[in-house]
């Protein structure tokens, strides 16, 4: 049985404008001890889906349907069902989440040796000076300078990639299970992202926690996703092992993201590789296929009227286009994006691979 189960995840926000769904269908697993990275633009749904699954999402957002089975002896819990005390001692117990920006996140009033010690003392029955010594060893464990002295300052002291350990700290202060880390290595420069992801890694080794990893960095991903799904306006349009994902993509979205990278040891002439146009909102979502409009390979009609399945293509490699399987392999040396030719920049026109319509 996987950790992290989330079968057909519907989640809308109500808004007088009208029904707003942010994550639409999405399933996903998570296996004990092993790293998921959930990628995409900005505005395809990821963290909407991370917040739903400790149901954090605030209103009006609502999550109508679906199930997030998390494990536990003799079966699993459905926590889209559980009670909010129930739900509470999931939170952070089992489940610890490191969000987006941790100078939001971190109270500003409080110390962070009282912040971390919080969450000890909501889900260990230990006396305050035990909560105390147990967020030291954390500021420890997450290698933070002289920890001693961080213990008693205060957010605003610390640099952002001193916060971000902090965040660390506090989402592993009670061994859970599932670590949710959305997007942790933002706004940090190229040094601390380096530093933030070996952490993890080397902590989710140590203490066999799962994680699900979301960001937009394809970079991050490689180095440190044992799985990887990729969403696109609310749904995943791919999902395979990080290594058959990156030498064989199989989907458009995800070829437009490869291609999109910058080649290393290749010098560039002329503008890099882009996907044209924008994640549409999710009010005016199209229809059909999604990510039709943008699309490289769309044959129309088809790709805008008819809603493709996530379907398998090979064993563990399931992608929701009509053609996956299909549009040929790359040209040149697999999971090289600089040889994916069909997404381009150049007078910031489409080169389709099938022309409207046709074949």
């Amino acid at each position: 049985m996987p950790l992290l189960e989330i079968n057909n995840l519907v989640t809308a926000f109500h808004t007088p404008a009208g029904r707003v769904p942010a994550v639409d269908g999405v399933s996903l697993s998570i296996e004990r001890g092993k790293t998921l990275g959930l990628v995409g633009e900005s505005g395809c749904g990821k963290s909407v889906t991370a917040m739903s699954i400790l149901r954090l999402v605030a209103s009006p957002g609502v999550i109508e349907s679906g199930e997030i089975l998390l494990a536990r002896e003799g079966g699993s819990v459905d926590l889209t069902q559980l009670p909010e005390p129930e739900l509470r001692k999931v939170r952070g117990g089992r489940i610890g989440m490191i969000f987006q920006e941790p100078m939001t996140s971190l109270n500003p009033v409080f110390t962070i040796g009282d912040q971390i010690a919080e969450a000890v003392l909501l889900h260990r029955a230990v006396p305050r000076a035990a909560a105390r010594a147990r967020a030291l060893e954390m500021l420890k464990l997450v290698r933070l300078a002289d920890p001693e002295q961080r213990l008693d300052e205060y957010p605003h002291q610390l640099s952002g990639g001193m916060r971000q350990r902090v965040m660390i700290a506090m989402a592993l202060a009670c061994e859970p299970d599932l670590v949710i880390a959305d997007e942790p290595t933002t706004a940090l420069d190229v040094t601390i992202q380096a530093q933030i992801l070996e952490l993890l890694s080397d902590l989710r080794r140590r203490l066999q926690t799962s994680l699900l990893l979301i960001t937009h960095d394809l970079g991050v991903v490689a180095e440190t996703c044992d799985e990887v799904a990729v969403m696109y306006a609310g749904r995943i349009v791919e999902r395979a092992p990080a290594a058959e994902l990156f030498a064989n993509p199989q989907h458009p979205y995800t070829i437009g993201l490869l291609a999109a990278r910058p080649a290393t040891g290749v010098r560039h002439e002329g503008p890099l590789r882009t996907i044209p146009g924008m994640v549409p909102l999710p009010q005016n979502f199209p229809a059909g296929c999604r990510f039709h409009p943008r699309c490289a390979y769309a044959r129309l009609p088809h790709c805008a009227g008819d809603v493709p399945p996530l379907r398998d293509i090979r064993p563990q490699h399931q992608a929701r286009c009509h053609y996956a399987g299909e549009l040929g392999p790359a040209t040149g040396e697999k999971g090289d994006a600089a040889h994916f030719p069909h997404f381009s920049n150049a007078g910031n026109e489409l080169r389709p691979l099938f022309p409207e319509g046709g074949s």
